[in-house]
């Protein structure tokens, strides 16, 4: 049983629209250019109102928030990889470590000193 379907419980949850997930596959391959949801759009052949309305629809979160998201998983992973977390910031897109720290806070709660490796 996979841990996802432990936490979800008995909760089944459909896959996203195929433009969504052409979005998200998109944003991954992207996050170093700091993606938006107009180009990610066009990509999809919607315009950028309806493919936001549609993105929060099927993931229940803003574009920008969700890339906002895979930027935090970036520092995290690379937290993890050794690099310290003025490297895991840059590596993330983040201008400095305060930067990724005040926004990890403002996500969990926690300062991304909670990540410090022991």
């Amino acid at each position: 049983m996979k841990i996802t379907d432990r936490i979800a419980g008995h909760t089944r949850v459909a896959e996203p629209d195929r433009r969504v997930r052409q979005i998200i596959k998109w944003a991954i391959e992207n996050l170093d250019r700091s993606p938006g949801i107009d180009e990610a759009a066009r990509g999809v052949g919607l315009s950028p109102s309806r493919a936001s309305h549609l993105f929060v629809e099927e993931t229940g979160l803003p574009f920008r928030t969700y890339v906002l998201w895979l930027r935090l998983v970036r520092a995290v992973d690379a937290r993890i990889a050794g690099k310290t977390l003025t490297e895991a910031a840059q590596e993330a897109g983040f201008s400095d470590s305060a930067h990724l720290s005040r926004t990890f806070k403002r996500m969990f709660g926690l300062p991304a000193a909670a990540l410090e490796l022991s």
